[in-house]
């Protein structure tokens, strides 16, 4: 399930830190924190990788200006969050209902609107399903590699055909790791279709290290089966720290 959160800043010009990742992710984690423990602690696992099955959107305000190392807010912000299990919706409503402020750095901002959302398409089993989407945060495909028996991480874009096959086998593993059966059954593809690669490169700093990524809009078919997943828990790597959520246009 798919929630929207609306949220007016305590003070009359809030200081939000360009760099919110870690911040709006360490929010959500508290949610967890008492029912589902676990989240955080191990995630889901498939084979090597480790899946926490939501993510969210980017931080989007009205007249939100830019000074330093920071973004001054005078207007409510506005983010999304998605969740793929059970029985984390229902945890995420609970806490809605009971707790009303959130933290962003050192700033507390008043939730004063929070929707759910029911999935905008019917994501029916055995489909081949392909629609247009916008991406609501960078979506990021990368491998690490070994250069003179250093490891480094290489980013690829929208454009490199290894952005299809990461982002297909991520989304075959996640899949794998909350079913049992044969994923690789399953199919995927992506095009990007209003796209300018320097307008849509982002890179972001999260806690020390450089991550990269793409916005942008794209054409994406293949499996119902993936495509509920890319839906709830994002597209590519790095989810739960504010990467690939995207919109379903149309």
């Amino acid at each position: 399930m798919r929630f929207g959160i609306t949220a007016r800043p305590k003070n009359k010009v809030a200081r939000l830190p360009i760099q919110y990742n870690a911040y709006l992710q360490s929010y959500l984690y508290s949610i967890f924190r008492e029912k589902m423990p676990f989240l955080h602690d191990a995630g889901f696992r498939s084979e090597n990788k480790v899946f926490r099955h939501y993510t969210f959107s980017r931080i989007f305000s009205e007249g939100m200006k830019r000074e330093g190392d920071f973004f001054l807010v005078r207007n409510p912000i506005e983010f999304y969050a998605s969740f793929l299990v059970d029985p984390m919706p229902n945890i995420v409503i609970d806490h809605l209902i009971s707790v009303h402020t959130l933290r962003l750095g050192n700033e507390e901002y008043q939730i004063i609107d929070a929707k759910a959302y029911e999935d905008p398409v019917h994501f029916r089993p055995g489909d081949r399903m392909e629609m247009d989407v916008v991406a609501l945060s960078p979506i990021v495909a990368y491998r690490t590699i070994y250069v003179e028996e250093k490891k480094k991480t290489r980013y690829f874009s929208p454009y490199d055909p290894e952005f299809n096959a990461l982002l297909e086998e991520n989304l075959k593993n996640k899949l794998s790791s909350i079913h049992s059966g044969n994923s690789e059954q399953y199919r995927f593809h992506i095009v990007p279709t209003n796209f300018d690669l320097e307008k849509n490169e982002s890179v972001v700093w999260y806690k020390g290290f450089i991550v990269k990524g793409y916005t942008g809009k794209y054409h994406i078919s293949g499996s119902s089966e993936l495509l509920r997943v890319a839906y709830h828990t994002g597209l590519g790597s790095k989810n739960a720290q504010g990467f690939g959520m995207f919109r379903i246009l149309g």
